[in-house]
């Protein structure tokens, strides 16, 4: 985390702070101009199902390059080396299978949400579950990301934290509750933009003040180790470059194939051309963006190493790409790039608020409501759980501030995994096969998050003081992220011998099989 710039007093020029100025407001202008034409609950949480592959393509970017990549990436890459990289290099992969398989079947299903799909392949259960697991984890995720980015602002800015973490919450809420989906995927276009523009305008500078240039750049980095990708031991207790891979490609297609923020922008697309053209978009923006910011760090590194200085040593990672930007870039170019900082960061929240919303609406109150209603009545529904959703992420931002023991942060760490515990694999489980059915789903979900609740309590202090000889020997906590899938899918089958699919249940249309 960033706690701490090191920096006294505000680094922000008035020119900085105009620029960011000015990219706030035309967020705010882009949602009051979306919902001046959102005029039902598919125009707010599928954009009419009208936009424009392009469009998506670059909104689907902007989303997966959260804040996180844009301070985690270089953050890593200064500090450590290039472990991660390969396994974003393989990010083609699970989009393939998006590509054929998960995109095409959502938008022939007509479906509005992710998990209305699993009601009618298993039962009730496997909706609630999956809507119910995707709440609760990316609410925390949110509230992270939007903590995260509030402390590099913080200093910027010389702002107490709390004012920051209310001022970009409630701008970030404001865009997205009255514009909807379209609000949303219109201004990831414009961050998008800004997020790629922000990060050329940097490696120049860095490279002009090398004195070798890119030659010695690249010198510097490879005698220092810094373009290694770590171990490639075949161990399980290791954190190695194998389970890392792994872990980033089920974490891709349980983005793709189960993510209600990627299901969204599947159907908001107006025609199945525009949809691949969006997928593929999307997928060829993503890649080159993390392998160019993962380079920024490691220009970071050799740029420090060169041209020493007494801050840096005692900063913490994140902050020194945002310390860079202030002290090295003109009055004005500073800003567009905190702009692009802001920009990812945003890009994530709205889209995940209005997936939330989304969710919500579909999954619990439309499905569970007994009188129907207009679609002008769940829009409103709709927004005003945009704004609880928005109060909720702002209240966790500010009690991992007020914490200070980041119980949140740590909190977040195993939440995700216990409630998204082989989630990607009941999906799987359902697209393709139809051997498996609604009781022999429910065994293995319950099983599966026993499994996962019980690897993090050995994990924990309390583990390793009861049972100290198992807590040794568990697994890289990396591989929490693989194995509770596998072990899902074969508890499955396992009770698919006693307990059989109901022959009488119609899967026309639910599997690949038919």
């Amino acid at each position: 985390m960033i706690q701490n710039i090191l920096i006294e007093e505000s680094l922000l020029r008035w020119q900085d702070a105009l620029v960011i100025g000015i990219n706030l407001c035309i967020m705010v202008l882009i949602g009051i101009y979306a919902a001046r034409r959102t005029k039902s609950a598919d125009a707010y949480f599928l954009a009419g199902r009208s936009m424009s592959g392009w469009v998506v393509g670059v909104s689907m970017m902007a989303s997966v390059i959260s804040s996180m990549t844009f301070l985690a990436m270089p953050a890593y890459t200064f500090e450590q080396d290039w472990r991660f990289m390969p396994a974003h290099l393989l990010y083609a992969l699970p989009a393939v299978l998006a590509y054929f398989f998960f995109m095409p079947f959502f938008r022939k299903g007509k479906v509005r949400s992710a998990y209305e799909y699993l009601e009618l392949r298993f039962n009730t259960w496997a909706r609630i579950y999956a809507a119910t697991a995707f709440t609760i984890s990316n609410l925390f995720r949110v509230g992270t990301i939007l903590y995260t980015v509030s402390l590099a602002f913080e200093k910027m800015l010389g702002l107490p934290l709390p004012i920051v973490i209310f001022a970009l919450g409630v701008l970030i809420a404001i865009y997205t509750i009255a514009g909807g989906l379209e609000a949303v995927i219109y201004t990831d276009v414009l961050q998008g933009i800004s997020l790629i523009a922000g990060g050329i305008i940097c490696l120049p500078i860095i490279l002009s003040e090398i004195p070798g240039g890119l030659g010695q750049l690249f010198t510097e980095a490879v005698v220092d180790g810094k373009f290694g990708i770590g171990s490639t031991a075949l161990v399980l207790d290791e954190k190695t470059v194998w389970v890392i891979i792994l872990n980033l490609q089920f974490s891709f297609l349980q983005y793709f194939g189960t993510d209600q923020v990627m299901i969204q922008r599947y159907l908001a697309m107006k025609t199945d051309a525009d949809a691949r053209l969006g997928l593929f978009l999307g997928v060829s923006l993503s890649i080159p963006v993390w392998f160019y910011f993962a380079f920024v760090g490691t220009a970071l590194y050799v740029f420090y190493k060169l041209n020493p200085t007494d801050i840096i040593l005692g900063m913490e990672p994140e902050a020194v790409y945002p310390y860079f930007i202030l002290t090295n870039l003109p009055a004005g170019i500073a800003g567009f790039v905190i702009a692009a900082l802001l920009a990812a960061a945003m890009s994530s929240i709205d889209s995940t608020l209005n997936a939330l919303s989304s969710t919500v609406t579909t999954d619990f109150y439309r499905r569970f409501q007994n009188a129907e209603h207009t679609e002008q009545y769940y829009l409103r529904v709709g927004r005003w759980l945009t704004v609880l959703f928005s109060v909720i992420l702002i209240s966790i931002a500010m009690i991992i501030h007020y914490a200070r023991a980041q119980t949140i942060l740590e909190l977040n760490t195993y939440l995700f995994p216990v409630f998204s515990a082989g989630m990607l694999s009941l999906f799987l489980l359902g697209f393709f096969t139809t051997r498996i059915g609604s009781k022999s789903a429910a065994i293995a979900v319950i099983s599966t998050i026993f499994f996962v609740g019980a690897w993090v309590f050995l994990g924990s202090s309390a583990g390793e003081y009861l049972l100290p000889k198992i807590h040794n020997r568990l697994p890289d906590e990396f591989w929490m992220g693989i194995l509770p899938h596998i072990f899902l899918v074969a508890v499955a089958f396992t009770a698919s011998i006693i307990f059989k699919r109901d022959k009488d249940k119609d899967l026309t249309g639910l599997t690949i099989w038919n």
